[in-house]
């Protein structure tokens, strides 16, 4: 084993994208890896490793130490700037070493490419180094992987079948094919090992729809579940309840499940579905408790939102509704950096003349502040109890017609009970002064925090989110929904038959799960092989 051969102060590096991979691999090490060896073997995501090497040498780059810019405030940077924002991104990392997550790989490549002595550097530190799903590295970690293996020796693990991320435009789909052009690599074919669901039909299941290859094999591990338009909320309910069964009767006790369609839309339907009883066949399907792996940004800004209106009876009007607006005017900013359009540029520019109204002691124009206005009068009632309160103060934005998308990114922040560790700052709050006063920072820091820790959280219980966000994940059982009108399997519209995007992404959703799949779909949908 390489391990053996290291010198002191030498490690193996193993770089992967995601934090939950990371977990993974920490936990496969376990098992196959003593605690000497597992002491060698040093796990992280591309970030980390990124950030450790700006912090160390980054000032060789613009001669100043490095800064990190957090997502949130670089989106309202973007959002306020005119011009070339990528081409301003890297001028503030060159120039004024303020680093945008994005820029993190760039610099470090850019290093790495300029200075032998940092290159040498790290090849002395990590003489080998593993890299996690390699075709889906973009243009810059390829350039940080091409120089390491001028220094120390490369192992990447690819899968071609698991590419998902071509739609960005930094992702070269051939990434694989090109490697074994420009430098001289051994390949091993590691297709047959299968260690996720070795004993399960998942694997052969998937990779039939991939290839569109008839006819698809049947399965004790794969539910296909169909249902008319109409009967979406009780089909996708009945099939996680379904799901949750079928893994209780294979032994395990408190299994962890996945809920996955394409789009956040959808998601955030089926969390809506989840949390209300329906009946199916007769039968009485009770509320399902589950997680959200929501858009971070935009759900925590609605999140602050919902926080400020629970300050509201402690606070006078014109503060209250100006803390208010002001949030809301962050909240839109947002939204237009992550997707302009002219509605949110519209919105930013309305409530924002709203909230100068308001401090100037105006009448504000705009109907939703007025609305504000008399909800604020009307006086919310506050009891103490954290999830009733924090209901009683989003039911405000759901109230406002043009709050509604703030009120839908707000629901996506689930308040589960008095051992969530928001519902537990809040309570806090009002044991400390009998008030939410300062909710909204604290909602916003909370949520900063747990969106760090929850990467790093073993999946329990029921978690919904995207399929391209499912990757690098994996669960005991994984219910995958298509919507009858919206987020098909098969982008239709976007896409020629056969379809091989979506056939990949299909198979990376269907492949999350260790013993059981249920896939929920209309009647009518576009077949999973062959032609219509």
């Amino acid at each position: 084993m390489r391990c053996r051969s290291l010198l002191p102060g030498q490690n193996v590096l193993f770089l992967s994208f995601s934090r939950a991979a990371v977990r993974q691999i920490l936990q496969r090490c376990k098992s196959v890896l003593t605690a000497q060896e597992r002491q060698l073997i040093e796990v992280k995501t591309y970030h980390a490793f990124c950030l450790e090497i700006l912090r160390s040498h980054g000032k060789l780059i613009s001669g100043r130490r490095c800064t990190l810019v957090l997502p949130a405030d670089e989106l309202v940077a973007k959002g306020v700037f005119k011009g070339n924002w990528n081409a301003e991104c890297r001028r503030r990392a060159l120039e004024e070493g303020s680093f945008c997550f994005d820029m993190f790989a760039p610099g470090v490549s850019t290093l790495l490419e300029k200075s032998n002595a940092v290159r040498c550097l790290y090849g002395g530190r990590y003489p080998m180094v593993v890299i996690d799903e390699f075709q889906d590295t973009d243009n810059d970690q390829w350039r940080i992987v091409f120089e390491l293996s001028r220094v120390c020796e490369i192992f990447c693990l690819a899968d071609p079948d698991q590419r998902i991320f071509e739609y960005r435009g930094n992702v070269d789909p051939k990434r694989v094919e090109n490697l074994k052009k420009l430098v001289q690599v051994t390949t091993f074919d590691l297709g047959s090992d299968n260690h996720r669901s070795a004993d399960a039909g998942i694997l052969d299941f998937a990779n039939a729809v991939l290839y569109n290859r008839e006819p698809i094999p049947q399965s004790k591990d794969v539910k296909i579940a169909t249902y008319y338009p109409n009967n979406l909320a009780t089909t996708a309910h009945a099939g996680v309840v379904f799901t949750f069964s079928q893994l209780r009767k294979r032994g395990i006790p408190r299994p962890c499940v996945a809920v996955l369609a394409r789009s956040n839309s959808l998601i955030s339907n089926l969390s809506q579905i989840l949390g209300e009883s329906h009946t199916y066949n007769g039968q009485t399907l009770k509320p399902v408790e589950h997680e959200v792996a929501w858009d971070e940004n935009l759900a925590i800004a609605s999140a602050a939102i919902v926080g400020s209106i629970m300050e509201w009876p402690i606070l006078s009007q014109d503060v209250a509704l100006a803390s208010t607006l002001g949030l809301i005017v962050q909240y839109f900013k947002l939204k237009n950096a992550e997707r302009p359009t002219k509605s949110a540029v519209q919105s930013v520019a309305r409530f924002g003349a709203a909230r100068e109204a308001i401090l100037s002691g105006s009448q504000p124009r705009i109907k939703a502040a007025q609305q504000l206005l008399d909800m604020h009068r009307s006086e919310i009632q506050i009891t103490g109890d954290p999830v009733q309160d924090w209901k009683r103060a989003r039911a405000v934005l759901e109230e406002i017609q043009d709050l509604n998308e703030i009120y839908r990114d707000a629901r996506m922040v689930r308040l589960l009970g008095a051992r969530d560790a928001l519902a537990k700052m809040l309570s806090s709050l009002w044991l400390s002064s009998g008030s939410y006063r300062g909710a909204a920072k604290t909602v916003k820091r909370t949520l900063d925090q747990e969106r760090l820790i929850a990467s790093e959280r073993e999946p329990r219980g029921c978690t919904l989110m995207n399929m391209h966000k499912s990757k690098g994940k994996e669960f005991d059982g994984v219910v995958l929904v298509e919507g009858a009108f919206s987020s098909r399997f098969f982008d239709t519209e976007r896409e020629k038959f056969p379809f091989e995007q979506s056939r990949r992404l299909f198979r990376v959703g269907v492949t999350r799960a260790r013993s059981f799949v249920t896939i929920v779909r209309p009647l009518k949908a576009f077949p999973l092989v062959g032609r219509p």
